[in-house]
């Protein structure tokens, strides 16, 4: 593999030299193979991180709880909705296992738990060992015969690279809308998911936010990609709705 990328790195160096230039020296070609290699490593991480955060989709559509827990660090937390944080390797357990798959290991049968993770935008830190990205989950929750809702949110997630493997650092999801499939976005939106009495958060959720009919813009991570402008937390305040949608709905 480093042969590779060396060949690579003179191909693309010989290629950007005009006919008319001056040889490279030896530092100029290291300097520049060298930084041609970091892009090579930054990419890779990218996609190490891509298939770590949609793995995490496929393992949730199968409610694979222990599948997933292995996926964070063991410093790493997880905030869904509005059921508050969940921080460290325990608790991370105990929120997936017990919170979400009420102590079941599985999709059962009659169960469906599609989520649709898409929209990826993955941004790893010069130093190659953290990163954050924002995806979007699409969710189609039901069972046969009674009925179930529909969801959709982004996550604002960070990543953290232990011993060469991309893990999860924080998981934060926002619930956009929740709606029941029978009566739809027309008359019946709930409200996000609340806390868990049976297994409470270690911590409160770090924000109280609307969902649909109200609106909730999660701030973004990166800027603006082409004029550079970073979001702010005033931008949120300012384009969100507060107090629209109902309390916290328990569990």
């Amino acid at each position: 593999m480093p042969r590779i990328r060396l060949c690579i790195g003179l191909a693309a160096i010989g290629l950007a030299m005009p006919a008319t230039a001056a040889p490279p020296t030896l530092d100029g070609l290291q300097a520049q193979i060298g930084a041609l290699q970091a892009r090579i490593d930054r990419l890779e991480d990218k996609n190490q991180i891509e298939k770590l955060q949609r793995a995490y989709g496929y393992y949730l559509d199968k409610q694979l709880w222990g599948e997933i827990a292995a996926l964070f660090s063991d410093s790493g937390s997880v905030e869904i909705a509005q059921r508050g944080v969940y921080r460290g390797r325990k608790s991370i357990d105990i929120f997936f296992k017990q919170v979400m798959g009420h102590g079941v290991e599985g999709l059962q049968q009659g169960k469906l738990f599609n989520h649709m993770i898409l929209q990826g935008i993955v941004d790893v830190d010069p130093d190659g060992t953290h990163a954050k990205g924002r995806w979007r989950a699409l969710q189609w929750v039901m069972t046969y015969g009674k009925g179930g809702i529909y969801a959709e949110g982004p996550y604002e997630n960070s990543y953290v690279k232990e011993g060469g493997v991309w893990k999860i650092q924080s998981m934060h999801y926002f619930d956009s809308y929740h709606v029941t499939d029978a009566n739809g976005f027309v008359k019946d939106a709930v409200s996000p998911s609340g806390q868990t009495a049976a297994f409470p958060p270690d911590e409160q959720p770090t924000i109280v936010y609307d969902n649909y009919p109200g609106v909730f813009v999660p701030p973004f991570h990166y800027s603006n990609p082409v004029s550079g402008k970073p979001w702010t937390q005033a931008e949120t305040d300012k384009l969100s709705t507060h107090g629209v949608s109902g309390p916290p709905h328990a569990h």
